[in-house]
């Protein structure tokens, strides 16, 4: 047992002669001119001074945005009333443009109004005109060998679904007397 606590005095003694060598090392590195503390502090001194200048030249760089900044901010402040004033305009010609587009609709609406129940009245006309006609061509006795005229494909009854643009407008069809008498 006295043997294995020898050998290790011996490794702990010989650790700390390898750990005094190194700091010996170290301090004269720290202690000689060319290496050692004066160069770090030199080298630590330009650092600051770079650092200041850095710091100054941020710092300055800073209050001239501060200074556009505000001018910006005050040219804002002043044109703030006109701008209002211009949305409050707008709102008001937009609100005007409106009242305006539905009194012309209206007013349209109610000037063609006579002339599309007219243009219904003529149209349902001509297609009973039209309808007695043909009547009056197949008992007469047309002859069976003549071509009959054939209705045109594109052709198709007046209906009141043809005008849809969401008016109130109601189609009356006329009696027949009104019909015999035009």
């Amino acid at each position: 047992m006295s043997l294995i606590i020898d050998f290790l005095l011996l490794a702990g003694s010989g650790t700390a002669c390898l750990y005094c060598w190194i700091l010996s090392k170290r301090l004269k590195a720290l202690t000689n001119s060319e290496g050692g503390i004066q160069t770090g502090i030199v080298a630590l001194s330009q650092s600051a001074e770079e650092m200041q200048e850095a710091m100054s030249t941020t710092k300055e760089a800073a209050n001239s945005s501060v200074a556009q900044l505000e001018q910006l901010v005050q040219e804002i402040e002043q044109r703030k009333p006109e701008l209002e004033a211009l949305l409050a305009q707008i709102s008001e010609v937009s609100a005007q443009a409106v009242t305006e587009t539905e009194s012309a609709a209206r007013n349209l609406v109610d000037i063609l109004a006579p002339h599309i129940e007219d243009a219904k009245s003529s149209a349902n006309l001509l297609l009973r005109s039209l309808e007695v006609a043909s009547e009056d061509i197949t008992v007469t006795g047309a002859p069976e060998d003549e071509a009959q005229p054939e209705p045109a494909a594109n052709a198709k009854p007046f209906e009141d679904d043809e005008i849809d643009e969401g008016l109130d407008i109601e189609f009356v069809a006329e009696d027949e007397d009104d019909t015999e008498a035009a």
